[in-house]
């Protein structure tokens, strides 16, 4: 992991737009990178750095890299060897060089294999073995395309590879297996790349290879190949975009997303009832008799369906097994014949979400998944996917798109509830309503400048605990990880009635409680719960609304108040205001809220 670009051009120096290509794929989150070219001589040229693409070009800058028509390029989250330019890509023998995304996961018996055969290693990488067996291959006589072939039948995994030959100096070679990798074209100018969002600011077609495609690419044209045959695949026109070149005046892309949210919201929400809704529901049979549902996604996604199960158990009383993607994949669950899945993930790339879906499938689900980008490989493998309208999200920590997931899961529950004939008409319409006033009330959330004053009171605490009850504990959890990877601080989420079986251990004089207690069915729950801490003395602060302040003011340390709104949308309310509390934390702290530590936008491994 974690990005990889490469480009051929018909004579143009392709170390620029190699440079540019890897700014595009900055977002995806890295710790280290590096270009690869062949020059006028035939020999391969690489150059990496440690930390930002900004001082890879001032390293290729001051070496004065050859002129070059072929090149690659590559982002590095460290999966095999630690961070830094031993272990950063290309990686290289004297007539191969590779980028390589997504884990080999017989690398060790493979190395071992090779290292018999006298070839050396000097990288921690898995990556390695490739350019290492593709010189066996090339030495005893075979091809590039033959050579890619016998590699890749001994590959155990996941994996997109860019990669040049020394003796082929006018072509990129690449291949894929369960990772996405598009080729794209423009005049006389080919790319290749792992994210097509950052294909799109250079090209004007595009098509997506599939699983086990080799395809040798030169400036004029592209052959593809997949088990020895060559074939085809579909090119489409390519939307251009730009969304990486600025800010617009915020400091930050995650702040600037966190204030695009009303407006996603409102086109997310508006595409659901225009488009989506009578797609999803044409069986009416099947979801008229549903009674169950499995809810599955990472990180982020997972709470948007921690917080959906409360919706859908509640308006359309249904049953829903809700699990993280990395453990429903190998928990061996069987599930009821007929019934849906529902996946999600913010990519549609998700290494562990869609193995999980294809599980799913086997088990003869109905699949529905819910994704913020167009053409991914979820997308492919789905009966029916809910695309939200979020736009391009640059900021490593989910903000509009994860709000994105939760209207889009709050219009689907509102509607199955409709069809199974659990809610009235009155109450259908109140929840619409609801729904409907999302982007309102998120736009007074982004007001609240109080919040932004109690950020700094969670500076003054190395331990930081969110609680809430119903709905409000999937915002609990979403918020404590917003804090935890943004600014670094020990934060943990809990069901505030578990308080008592074990967690309340921790409560002393040091430890910062944050409740998010909406005026709902469970406050005077919630607010024992925060008696509790108080007596232990332990310092809480409340997120609550008109409603609900008065009964905690002179309670608790301080309150923030939301605004008043119908319960079933509040966690969507909520949600901004622990995003917003988040930002301002690691902004407090002169953290970099885009990129942080250790954090990939897209985690396409295991």
């Amino acid at each position: 992991m974690c990005g990889i670009f490469g480009v051929v051009s018909s004579g143009d120096s392709v170390i620029p737009t190699l440079l540019t290509g890897l700014q595009k794929l900055e977002y995806r989150g890295y710790d280290s990178s590096g270009i690869a070219i062949i020059n006028n001589e035939g020999k391969i040229e690489v150059k990496k750095s440690e930390g930002k693409v900004e001082r890879l070009c001032e390293v290729v800058d001051d070496s004065k890299m050859s002129h070059s028509t072929v090149g690659i390029a590559h982002t590095r989250w460290a999966t095999h060897g630690v961070p830094g330019l031993k272990n950063a890509h290309p990686i290289r023998t004297n007539n191969v060089v590779v980028a390589h995304n997504g884990i080999i996961e017989n690398y060790n018996l493979l190395k071992k294999g090779l290292e018999e055969r006298g070839m050396s290693f000097h990288t921690d990488t898995d990556t390695e073995i490739i350019p290492n067996m593709l010189t066996l291959y090339l030495d005893e006589g075979l091809s590039p395309v033959d050579s890619l072939f016998k590699c890749l039948n001994n590959l155990h995994g996941s994996f997109a590879l860019v990669l040049l030959f020394a003796e082929y100096p006018d072509a990129l070679f690449v291949a894929k297996r369960n990772l996405p990798l598009a080729i794209g074209y423009n005049c006389n100018t080919v790319f290749a790349a792992s994210d097509s969002n950052a294909l799109s600011a250079f090209v004007e077609r595009i098509s997506h290879l599939e699983d086990d495609d080799i395809a040798v690419i030169k400036s004029s044209g592209v052959s593809i190949y997949n088990n020895g045959t060559q074939v085809k695949r579909s090119i489409e026109n390519s939307s251009p975009s730009d969304f990486l070149i600025s800010k617009n005046g915020y400091p930050s892309f995650m702040l600037k997303e966190i204030f695009e949210q009303p407006r996603a919201l409102n086109k997310t929400i508006n595409q659901f009832y225009k488009q989506y809704k009578e797609v999803i529901f044409a069986n009416k049979k099947l979801f008229s008799e549903l009674s169950y549902i499995t809810i599955v996604g990472c990180g982020s996604s997972y709470f948007a369906g921690l917080i959906a199960k409360y919706w859908l158990e509640n308006v359309a009383q249904v049953r829903v097994y809700l699990e993280t993607s990395s453990e429903f994949r190998y928990s061996n669950v069987k599930l009821e014949e007929g019934s849906i899945g529902l996946f999600i993930s913010q990519s549609g790339e998700t290494a562990d979400t869609i193995e999980a879906l294809r599980y799913a499938k086997s088990q003869k689900q109905t699949i529905i998944s819910i994704t913020n980008t167009f053409s991914s490989s979820i997308e492919k493998i789905s009966d029916i996917v809910l695309h939200t309208l979020a736009g391009p999200e640059i900021g490593v920590a989910s903000t509009k798109t994860f709000s994105a997931q939760l209207a889009t899961l709050a219009c689907f529950a509102v509607e199955l509830g409709k069809i199974k004939g659990i809610l009235g008409g009155e109450r259908i319409k109140q929840l619409s309503n609801a729904i409907n006033s999302i982007p309102k009330y998120v736009e007074h959330v982004l007001n609240v400048m109080k919040i932004q004053h109690i950020s700094g009171s969670i500076l003054e605490h190395n331990n930081v605990i969110l609680i809430g009850r119903g709905s409000s504990y999937g915002v609990a959890m979403e918020g404590a990880l917003k804090i935890k990877e943004l600014s670094y601080i020990n934060t943990i989420g809990i069901a505030a009635g578990e308080m008592k079986h074990g967690s309340i251990a921790l409560i002393d004089s040091t430890v910062l409680v944050i409740a998010i207690i909406p005026y709902d069915d469970l406050f005077f729950k919630t607010l024992s719960n925060i008696q509790e801490i108080i007596a232990r003395k332990g310092k809480v602060i409340a997120f609550s609304d008109k409603q609900g302040a008065p009964f905690l003011r002179g309670v608790c340390a301080d309150v923030v108040q939301l605004p008043d709104t119908d319960n079933f949308i509040s966690p969507i309310i909520y949600s901004v205001a622990m995003q917003f509390l988040a930002y301002f934390t690691a902004a407090k702290k002169g953290l970099d809220a885009d990129c942080p530590r250790n954090l990939a936008k897209s985690v396409t491994v295991e």
